[in-house]
């Protein structure tokens, strides 16, 4: 099996959750598809396909990197490609709330997140494309 990546979120930083929500939703007329916190604080929602990330700006600090989320049917295969490619790998892998994830920084500097999705936010999403 060759991975894939199934889905691309741009990433939109903020200190206020539901004003970034809100005003996305507005914009693009796409629900909050999904929603969580983190334990250090972080809030992530999903609207249509930007990743709303908030937080006060200490926390958010180590991830305003983080340029786009890329989701993968496979993250062990994305792991093994990634050091192919001469990534480094600045957090996880590590399980998430949607699943399980990691961030590597790319050659050339842009920093990306990579989540295999489980079958649970499979199904918030509308589930998994064919």
């Amino acid at each position: 099996m060759t991975m894939r990546v199934l889905r691309t979120y741009a990433r939109a930083y903020a200190t206020d959750l539901d004003e970034l929500t809100t005003a996305l939703g507005t914009v693009t007329g796409d629900p909050v598809t999904t929603r969580f916190a983190l334990p250090n604080g972080l809030q992530l929602a999903a609207v249509g396909r930007v990743l709303a990330v908030a937080g006060d700006e200490q926390t958010l600090r180590p991830y305003t990197k983080t340029a786009a989320t890329l989701i993968v049917d496979d993250l062990n295969e994305c792991l093994a490609r990634l050091d192919e490619a001469g990534a480094r790998i600045v957090r996880g892998p590590q399980d998430v709330p949607t699943g399980r994830n990691v961030t590597a920084q790319m050659p050339g500097g842009v920093q990306l997140e990579y989540v295999e999705w489980d079958e649970a936010q499979w199904q918030r999403e509308g589930g998994r494309p064919a």
